[in-house]
């Protein structure tokens, strides 16, 4: 995967801030408008003035006077700092441990792989921010796979042993506690392991994607490291998708600003690829969904009807179903939605979703049913979750999937440490 480097992270000053959850955030790109105005009233050094901010100058502006009053303080030597999290999960208490990192981004060796396609919008959004603020708030959710634990092993001892420097309560009752390890020892036990391993993208493809172009982009003006933490250093949180606590959340789609759109002839060419059949009741449709793979749910504003669509046997050895998509990726229910449905019989491929006029994102389906019953949505697709095992294989194939294929939860917070670049611009 190329070299881990522990780093000297900066953290919120219990002497200024009384309530870490006061000041942290969920990831930028899953904070709504409500959530930032809500974020902004909690406190006035709340991170989402940095990464939630139009006026980029005014961002690195509130990042750099936090830095200059000690707000946010550097710890006083390098670690690294293992991450967990407690949260609830279909009823089920479930505990999560990773650890957090810099991760060399001119190493030949650097193998991190990402299964999402990148948009153009978010990616120059992320690159102003990095530019004016040269640095990383919000971290990279990374995936290894070690069926031997030994990271893990090496972790739970530590974080057994002594007390976190971080315990917070976030907004959905998960519970995040950071520890921070400066034994050099351990740290090289953490990171031997991981030298041959490769890394997958769970959450974070256009922020590691924006930390590749400001790599070059600093390499291009002749600028050079001045610190271990700097431009050629991403930090990242990396997770063992072979140790417990990694859940996987589907993302529903709504459809909507279809002009001339008839259900009748829709329906019927579905039934090609597709078998179709009612379902009495929502409930019903969640049942029978979980009967199968390959399973999609249909709902529609025009009709009080609940539909199952099931991908017929012989669809997937037509070469004209699903063109250009080969194994792994053909098995997607994601890409049987996209590729499958809304490109060719809605006319919504790359460009419209780009244009984010036609498609909304919903992670609970009873918010997607409740915007098809006020026909803010014309039609609402239910899907089952990606598995920890289809995005290795996709991204070990280099495949990528549609935007929101997977959605990881619990989410990692946004503040809890901070990687400030130190940058020789002579």
């Amino acid at each position: 995967m190329g070299q881990l480097f522990p780093f000297r992270a900066f953290r919120y000053s219990s002497g200024q801030v009384r309530n870490i959850a006061d000041v942290v955030t969920q990831p930028y790109d899953k904070i709504t408008p409500e959530m930032k105005a809500r974020y902004l009233e909690r406190h006035p050094f709340n991170i989402v003035r940095v990464i939630k901010n139009p006026d980029y100058q005014e961002a690195s502006g509130f990042l750099n006077r936090w830095i200059d009053e000690s707000v946010l303080e550097k710890d006083p030597l390098p670690g690294i700092y293992p991450y967990e999290q407690v949260f609830e999960f279909e009823g089920q208490q479930q505990r999560r441990l990773g650890f957090i990192a810099l991760v060399s981004l001119q190493d030949p060796s650097l193998a991190i792989k990402g299964h999402e396609h990148i948009l153009r919008g978010p990616l120059e959004d992320r690159l102003r921010l990095i530019r004016q603020s040269q640095s990383n708030e919000g971290l990279i959710f990374t995936l290894y796979s070690d069926p031997n634990l030994i990271v893990d092993q090496i972790l739970a001892d530590t974080v057994g042993s002594c007390p976190p420097v971080v315990a917070v309560e976030d907004e959905y009752g998960v519970k995040h506690r950071l520890w921070s390890i400066t034994d050099t020892t351990i740290q090289a036990a953490i990171r031997s392991p991981m030298v041959d391993l490769p890394i997958y993208i769970a959450d974070g493809h256009h922020r590691f994607e924006t930390s590749m172009l400001f790599c070059k982009e600093c390499q291009d003006n002749g600028w050079r490291p001045a610190a271990l933490e700097s431009f050629d250093k991403r930090m990242i949180a990396l997770f063992n998708m072979r140790a417990p606590g990694l859940r996987i959340l589907p993302t529903h789609r709504g459809i909507r600003n279809l002009s001339q759109f008839d259900r009748p002839t829709f329906l019927s060419r579905l039934g090609r690829f597709f078998n179709v059949r009612p379902v009495e009741s929502w409930p019903a449709l969640k049942v029978a969904m979980d009967q199968g793979s390959r399973r999609i749910g249909l709902l529609s504003a025009d009709s009080p009807n609940f539909l199952l669509l099931e991908l017929r046997e012989e669809a997937m050895n037509d070469l004209s179903f699903l063109p250009g998509l080969k194994s792994p990726a053909r098995e997607l229910d994601v890409n049987l939605l996209h590729e499958g449905i809304l490109r060719p019989y809605l006319g919504i491929g790359a460009e419209e979703l780009a244009s984010q006029k036609y498609v909304d994102y919903f992670r609970d389906p009873e918010e997607l049913l409740n915007g098809i019953r006020a026909s803010r949505c014309q039609l609402g697709f239910i899907l089952a979750p990606t598995t920890l095992e289809q995005v290795r294989l996709v991204s070990e194939k280099g495949e990528k999937m549609p935007q929101k294929s997977t959605d990881f939860y619990p989410k990692l917070l946004t503040g809890l440490v901070i990687m400030k670049m130190e940058i020789d611009k002579g």
